[in-house]
């Protein structure tokens, strides 16, 4: 890891939003960070994008990745031994399921 960058902590709550919020419409890597930065954080920033889709000219609301499909996909990487990287260091963990 570079010197000076800490490695961030997330929460299941929050690995579970990264996850949701990279999964959604239109959310590419630059995008994700820019409304991590923007907003502080993944739970904000979902919550703010059918209205910057709305201020973007979109006609319907962004397809924002559900809490269920991100469980499921957290929990099929668990079975195959798969752990989800994050940026920043916060890992987004396989055994995410059983972490609780």
């Amino acid at each position: 890891m570079s010197e000076g960058i800490q490695p961030i902590r997330l929460t299941d709550e929050q690995r579970l939003d990264w996850l949701r919020l990279i999964r959604s419409q239109n959310v590419g890597p630059r995008t994700f960070r820019a409304l991590l930065n923007h907003f502080g954080g993944a739970r904000a920033a979902l919550e703010a994008l059918p209205g910057l889709a709305r201020r973007g000219g979109g006609a319907s609301g962004p397809q924002i990745c559900s809490r269920e499909q991100a469980e499921r996909e957290i929990e099929a990487c668990a079975k195959l031994g798969i752990s989800l990287v994050a940026l920043g260091g916060g890992r987004l963990s396989a055994a995410f399921a059983n972490d609780r």
